[in-house]
């Protein structure tokens, strides 16, 4: 077994590892035999996010894509994960261009945005 300080740092360790994977490059690209899908897929993601984000009301953070135009087969996908939150977990729908957010408590939220390309051939 264990002793208890190493299962803690381990725990933290796999834990600064699974939120640091979003903030690595970008990973290999498989085209599927579409010559689109290697420049498609490495594009700039711009993510405005309000001013000020309002406790209980819908807030709306607007990703735009540096190619916004995309071919058929295509579409982006947004996962939005709490990495921290004061006592409630805010409310999150992840949608293209608008994502939308509603915290139910005030105080500290760390929320991480991940947007994916995604292409499914007919």
């Amino acid at each position: 077994m264990l002793p208890l300080k190493l299962k803690i740092a381990w725990c933290m360790l796999w834990a600064l590892l699974g939120c640091a994977w979003g903030s690595m490059g970008a990973p290999s690209v498989c085209s599927f035999g579409d010559p689109q899908f290697g420049e498609l897929s490495h594009q700039h993601a711009e993510i405005e996010e309000p001013a000020q984000y309002r406790v209980g009301e819908e807030n709306f953070v607007i990703i735009k894509l540096e190619k916004p135009d995309l071919p058929s087969g295509y579409f982006v996908n947004v996962l939005v994960d709490t990495l921290e939150s004061p006592s409630s977990l805010p409310v999150m729908q992840g949608w293209y261009p608008k994502t939308s957010i509603r915290p139910l408590s005030e105080g500290r939220h760390v929320i991480g945005i991940r947007v994916n390309l995604i292409y499914k051939s007919s």
